[in-house]
């Protein structure tokens, strides 16, 4: 059914003279190849000047002398089309059970000829009929011409007698002024591209926009309405990138929850180890976790807000778009398209906010970490010392042999593949050491061990730096 109606009203653009508007009535061809009602071709000639006239369509230049030939095949089907839709309107409608749920509300306009109090034996029993409670009839048409709305009743004559059957029925119209140019009291039957307005017949010929650029209304509206499409596209581009960008944000956000959660487990297992004397560590070490998760977390969130933002914008967009896009209306839609086009334009121009990757500061975390290591190892060397011992021999790979010496702070040494380095007691040095090893543990989700700076292959990493790597 609907693809029915469209075709019906492709014909119909095709069979309507874009002079008066109507559907053709002998029609005749000019030399450029477009065709007009045969009344409207001399009514351009009337107009001319210094012998020639222009094609209200291509804007060519034409002797008035010239002959114009008829369209005799146009004329035939015209006339069939016409005929076909006075039949159609005659017949008496069936009542529907409702509008469908996407149809749009129509209009409710008064019949200009009907007024209140009024009593119409064809409207008796009919929703809206006036009868003696003085109930107001909405038209069912506009007539361009006339410039007077219609009821059921009083359309009649439109459709039957032949004095009236050039004259073009719309759906009903609110109010007519706004479709007439106020200089030549004309309807709008054109747009002007170089002043951006509708005019009428007598502004390309007479008046102030004679040479410009002039389309039909409905020429207009299929342009524009192929910009709005082309935006459309971007705007369903940049939407995919923002979806694309906010889904990221997302796993970032579950791979700072998880690192997190795994942090807390790995603690929680030192804490089972060294029970009470442990458990002022715990609380200090699951405190620098916890900080470093007040910090990554609000950014991430800030991340996703401002992203989101682009994104409600766009759909923002994107719906006022299609709901313009949708508008068949030239009038209506050339009004609105004026005020949001800027808006569109300056919308799609806003670049998207690409976040800048958010993750544990490892570097700050080990040195935290060290710092409440430093202070608890003095009642607890002995009992970490174990600790260590068994996570690297369980944590150890083949072939990397994993020592630890730890007697006394001052004696502590790494070595690996028959090099040893010493650590001195001196604090500071302490410190250092220990932020490298567990920076390179944490990094070591992402890159290989053997290119983690500030550690060597096989190198024996602190319990620290392997609670660290989550």
């Amino acid at each position: 059914m609907a693809t029915s109606m469209d075709q019906s009203t492709v014909l119909e653009d095709e069979l309507t003279c874009p002079v008066c508007l109507d559907l053709f009535r002998d029609p005749h061809l000019l030399p450029c190849g477009h065709n007009f009602c045969l009344l409207c071709v001399r009514r351009l000639k009337r107009q001319a000047e210094r012998g020639r006239f222009r094609c209200p369509e291509c804007r060519e230049s034409h002797r008035c002398s010239a002959a114009s030939q008829k369209n005799f095949k146009l004329a035939n089907i015209a006339d069939d089309y016409r005929l076909r839709g006075q039949a159609a309107l005659s017949r008496p409608q069936q009542p529907d059970a409702g509008p469908p749920a996407t149809a749009k509300t129509p209009v409710s306009v008064p019949c200009d000829y009907c007024r209140p109090g009024d009593i119409s034996e064809a409207g008796k029993g009919e929703p809206g009929a006036p009868g003696a409670g003085g109930e107001v009839v909405f038209a069912v048409k506009t007539c361009l011409k006339c410039e007077v709305s219609m009821c059921q009743e009083h359309v009649k004559p439109h459709l039957e007698l032949p004095a009236f059957r050039e004259h073009p029925l719309t759906e009903p119209l609110g109010d007519l002024r706004k479709r007439k140019c106020p200089e030549h009291d004309e309807m709008y039957r054109y747009y002007c591209m170089d002043d951006r307005m509708c005019v009428c017949n007598a502004c390309t010929i007479e008046g102030g926009h004679a040479g410009h650029t002039i389309k039909t209304l409905k020429n207009t509206m299929k342009g524009l309405k192929g910009i709005l499409e082309t935006q459309l596209q971007k705007v369903d581009r940049k939407l995919s990138k923002a979806e694309k960008t906010l889904q990221e944000q997302k796993v970032e956000e579950q791979i700072n929850k998880k690192f997190l959660e795994d942090s807390d487990q790995r603690i929680m297992m030192v804490g089972e180890e060294l029970q009470v004397h442990l458990e002022g560590f715990l609380t200090a070490l699951r405190d620098c976790t916890c900080s470093q998760e007040s910090e990554c977390g609000p950014n991430i969130q800030r991340n996703i807000a401002k992203v989101t933002q682009d994104h409600a914008r766009l759909q923002d967009v994107h719906s006022r778009i299609q709901n313009l896009a949708q508008e068949n209306d030239p009038f209506r839609f050339l009004e609105a398209y004026k005020s949001s086009s800027k808006n569109f334009c300056r919308q799609l121009k806003k670049p998207l906010f690409y976040p800048e990757y958010v993750g544990v500061d490892t570097e700050g975390l080990a040195e935290a970490l060290e710092v409440k290591q430093d202070d608890f190892l003095t009642y607890v060397r002995s009992c970490i010392s174990q600790f260590i011992d068994d996570i690297c021999e369980e944590l150890r790979t083949p072939g990397d042999r994993v020592s630890v010496h730890a007697p006394s702070l001052s004696q502590e040494s790494l070595e690996s593949d028959g090099t040893r380095i010493s650590r001195r007691p001196n604090p500071s040095l302490t410190r250092t050491t220990l932020s490298q090893l567990c920076a390179a543990s944490l990094v070591s989700r992402s890159r290989p061990a053997a290119t983690q700076p500030g550690i060597e292959p096989g190198s024996v990493v602190t319990p620290l730096a392997l609670r660290c790597n989550a």
